[in-house]
């Protein structure tokens, strides 16, 4: 089964119609509809925040069929998702390395920015210590 019929009986399996699932997600309708029928394909961002909010694996979107699964009407009719577990799911581990990277090049760019606007402030006081404190000689007395 591909991604998109996956997520449309996800949705079916929860009885939300595509303008409740979508608003859950974040989408609009006609975008979902457009996943849906297969039109636009889904970011890997929204496939995370699926499994996130219906507690199942990322895993299960990308999972390869297996003949007694191509027999049965749906695997999620037969049994309900499974749930996260970033220990056993190698694509979440990866997403969780990729997202613990961004974090740490987050903090250090905010680290970075906030010292060069101490330095901005330091030589702005500087500057106007220099300014104060230097007087410009009166040239009409000569």
């Amino acid at each position: 089964m591909k991604v998109n019929q996956k997520i449309r009986d996800l949705r079916k399996q929860f009885g939300y119609s595509q303008q409740l699932f979508a608003d859950k997600i974040g989408l609009s309708r006609s975008v979902l509809s457009q996943i849906e029928i297969n039109k636009l394909k889904p970011s890997v961002d929204l496939i995370a925040k699926i499994a996130k909010e219906y507690n199942i694996s990322v895993s299960y979107f990308f999972e390869l069929e297996t003949v007694d699964q191509i027999n049965t009407e749906s695997s999620l009719a037969q049994e309900p998702p499974v749930k996260y577990d970033s220990t056993t799911c190698v694509f979440c581990k990866q997403l969780l390395v990729i997202n613990n990277i961004q974090k740490d090049v987050i903090h250090s760019l905010e680290k970075t920015i906030s010292t060069q606007f101490q330095l901005i402030e330091l030589l702005e006081k500087k500057i106007e210590n220099i300014i104060t404190n230097t007087s410009i000689p009166d040239k009409s007395h000569n």
